[in-house]
């Protein structure tokens, strides 16, 4: 592991010579391929040229993959094509190939460049809250399951750290994972870390912990699972078969929990260090919901990724910004300040300033908008430091005002923190039963309900954030927004309806035509 960290950090010392490398070997390597004879991959040795070749979306790909899906080669990429990802975002769904050589040269050295290399941290144990569900067979899955597999095979041990080790990493039919991972939580009393996907991931399973920990603690002392518990025959026998720790260790976690639940990630587990996954200012208020229930624990952000490419690793904790990995795909950046298309290269970037990214990757896609919009923070050697800021596709727009999703977080942020209330989930979306229509936020959490309160605070923070939303608001082109409080479950129960799967994104805005009569259905009718 750390020889690899020595070498990413090398990398990155010459990064713009490794990511032209690297943009010359995919062209040449496809250039047989049916895309890459159209635009004649095999003569392009110069950036200038490279640069003729047109900027895409996915609908560029969509028929391509689709036959790419039947079996047919050579379309898009010469490359294997070891799975084809479905997208779990908040926007239309997407499928994207991803190739072998595409996983080992990207994803493959997230763990290895971004996380603590030293015996007493491989000796400790770690809990991940991930699961995969799938077969390696199964080549329509997620990203989390291809690259998780993928590290099965290329790091063989590395899941031995993690409390359950395989038979609770991948495990297709184990039903409620909250409850199995928290058992396996709960009876490890020197847990040193908590990995994850997202973050979010982690408040989840604390707020399982807070919301059901009276019923796990009575399971484990009687070694009883009740049956209305929905987990599989064989992870039950399994789970029931791990051993206990004293009878002393479950006493201990009971009195900490009726004390309340302010910090009791760090009262319970004395040892617990860190925690690791996405994150970042964009689910501001998640992560200060976190912090409430972690305590004096350090948060990793890990890595940078889409299903289309691996684009980042942070490489240091309490730090939402990400190194740009050289070789990993080729990156370009559009200035979103500029009126015509500007393209950069990473060199030509400015601290301070926000780009789109642009990805060449290993798996069939040129020159491909990836929607993300990065700040950059800095640089490491010759490789930028970016933090994600917004996702160009996903804003809350009523008359053109464009409010985009890191406007919101700030303000539900500032709001939770001005009036002192935990907010555990929040999302937003267009009220079109009035008119003029208005933003209306629904948040979950335990606060009192001053309504008018947070109704006029989220409109000035808003009207100071965004001078177009201001003017509109003048003009009487939109009315001031709306703060509803829902049931806690309410945004899982809407994710659930849409038959959302994988992991469990924010999800932050939503355009669906029922969306907002299936929340305002679930509004909470008495106060706290």
């Amino acid at each position: 592991m750390e020889k690899d960290r020595v070498c990413f950090l090398k990398e990155c010392q010459d990064a713009v010579k490794v990511s032209h490398d690297t943009l010359y070997k995919i062209l040449q390597d496809n250039k047989d391929t049916e895309y890459g004879r159209k635009y004649n991959f095999a003569q392009i040795t110069e950036l200038e040229e490279y640069k003729k070749l047109p900027i895409t979306d996915y609908e560029d790909y969509k028929n391509a993959i689709e036959r790419m899906m039947t079996g047919e080669e050579n379309v898009l990429t010469a490359y294997p094509i070891e799975y084809f990802l479905t997208s779990s975002g908040s926007t239309k769904q997407k499928v994207i190939p991803i190739t072998r050589v595409g996983l080992s040269k990207g994803f493959d050295v997230f763990y290895n460049v971004a996380l603590p290399d030293d015996e007493e941290w491989e000796g400790s144990k770690h809990l991940h809250t991930s699961m995969v569900r799938t077969k390696k067979e199964e080549k329509v899955t997620f990203l989390s399951n291809a690259h998780f597999w993928n590290v099965r095979e290329t790091m063989p041990g590395f899941f031995d750290k993690f409390v359950g080790e395989t038979d609770f990493m991948f495990a297709e039919e184990i039903g409620d994972a909250w409850y199995v991972k928290l058992w396996l939580a709960l009876a490890e009393p020197e847990l040193r870390s908590i990995y994850s996907i997202y973050q979010y991931d982690i408040l989840l399973f604390l707020q399982y912990f807070k919301e059901h920990w009276n019923e796990i603690l009575r399971d484990m002392e009687s070694r009883n699972i009740p049956e209305k518990i929905n987990i599989s025959p064989a992870v039950k026998e399994k789970l029931l078969q791990r051993p206990l720790p004293e009878k002393e260790w479950l006493e201990f976690i009971r009195k900490e929990c009726e004390k309340g639940f302010e910090g009791i990630g760090k009262r319970i587990w004395k040892n617990l260090a860190m925690i690791n996954g996405i994150g970042g200012e964009v689910f501001g208020t998640q992560e200060q919901m976190l912090r409430y229930l972690l305590g004096d624990v350090s948060i990793h952000y890990f890595a940078y990724a889409s299903s289309e490419a691996p684009i980042g690793i942070a490489i240091e904790e309490e730090n939402d910004s990400y190194v740009c990995i050289p070789q990993g795909c080729f990156l370009e950046f559009i200035d979103i300040e500029e009126e015509e298309l500007s393209v950069k290269w990473m060199d030509e970037l400015e601290i301070g300033k926000k780009y789109e990214i642009i990805v060449t990757n290993y798996s069939g896609f040129y020159r491909y908008r990836l929607q993300d919009v990065a700040e950059v923070t800095g640089f490491y050697g010759q490789s930028p430091i970016i933090r994600f800021a917004f996702r160009r596709n996903q804003a809350v727009n009523i008359a053109g005002e464009k409010t985009n999703l890191s406007m919101i977080a700030d303000a539900v942020k500032e709001c939770a923190g001005y009036f002192g209330k935990n907010i555990t989930e929040y999302s937003v979306c267009v009220d079109e039963t009035v008119m003029p229509n208005r933003y209306c936020f629904f948040l979950e959490g335990n606060y009192e309900i001053f309504k008018e309160n947070y109704d006029g605070f989220l409109d000035a923070f808003l009207c100071k954030k965004n001078n177009d939303y201001d003017d509109l608001r003048q003009l009487g082109q939109v009315a001031s927004c709306v703060w509803v409080h829902v049931e806690d479950g309410s945004h899982t129960a809407w994710k659930m309806k849409q038959g959302m799967k994988g992991h469990s994104k924010p999800l932050p805005f939503s355009k669906e035509d029922d969306y907002h009569k299936f929340m305002m259905e679930r509004e909470r009718k008495v106060e706290i």
